[in-house]
Order: structure tokens, then C-alpha cells, then sequence
């Protein structure tokens, strides 16, 4: 067994709120709240179907997916797949030339074994 720690890989909303805290010297109370509402803003403006940017970050976009023709694995059976609504992340290309200079964490490179 290997005494090596694995990059950590996931950043949480909690974790955002303290990092919010210890820059701006506001209360981790306080800071929650804030994360918080930056949130439910977002979420406001992509459910009434508004586009949410935000600059050197990326654009999310609401999005229609029309229906498709689809193909039951189990019993070979078509059918269709109907519309849904989902929403899109597209990054800044400033963030994606930063996420591209830095070196893959171990769990990214070669996800698929190729």
C-alpha cells in the first residue's frame, strides 16, 4: 500500500464558502449565505431559460434537446427518446488554456484505459 496522498478532485460548496471567507475576512456564516445566493441566482436565471456568463469562467446555457430515435439494448426494440431540457457549461477559452497547462491529475488521464 502506497503512503502517497491522491490529488483531491472534487471542490465543494462548503469549501468555496470558507476560501470566500478567509479571503474577504467575512464569517463563515456569512460566507455560506453569500455562495449560497451566487447559486440560486444562477439557477434562477438558467430554469426561466436565460444564458448565464460569466467572464474569464464560461457561458452555461439552457438547452432543448429534441427528440431521437433510440434503441432498447435489452430487446433491440426502437424507440424514441423524447425532448428534454438540460443545460450546457461551455468554458471561457482563457479557462480552458489554463486547464490545459496544468498537469493531469492521475484519475483524468487515460479515464477509458485507451
Amino acid at each position: 500500500m502506497s503512503s502517497e496522498v491522491s490529488p483531491k478532485t472534487t471542490l465543494t460548496k462548503l469549501e468555496i464558502a470558507t476560501r470566500v471567507s478567509e479571503e474577504l475576512g467575512f464569517s463563515i456564516r456569512s460566507s455560506k449565505i453569500l455562495v449560497d445566493d451566487c447559486f440560486n441566482i444562477i439557477k434562477e436565471a438558467l430554469l426561466s431559460g436565460e444564458k448565464v456568463k460569466i467572464v474569464r469562467f464560461g457561458t452555461f446555457l439552457p438547452l432543448l434537446k429534441n427528440p431521437r430515435k433510440g434503441i432498447n439494448p435489452n430487446t433491440k426494440e426502437e424507440l424514441i427518446i423524447p425532448s428534454r431540457k438540460t443545460v450546457v457549461f461551455r468554458p471561457s477559452p482563457l479557462l480552458k488554456k489554463g486547464v490545459n497547462a496544468q498537469k493531469r491529475p492521475k484519475i483524468l488521464s487515460n479515464r477509458s484505459g485507451k
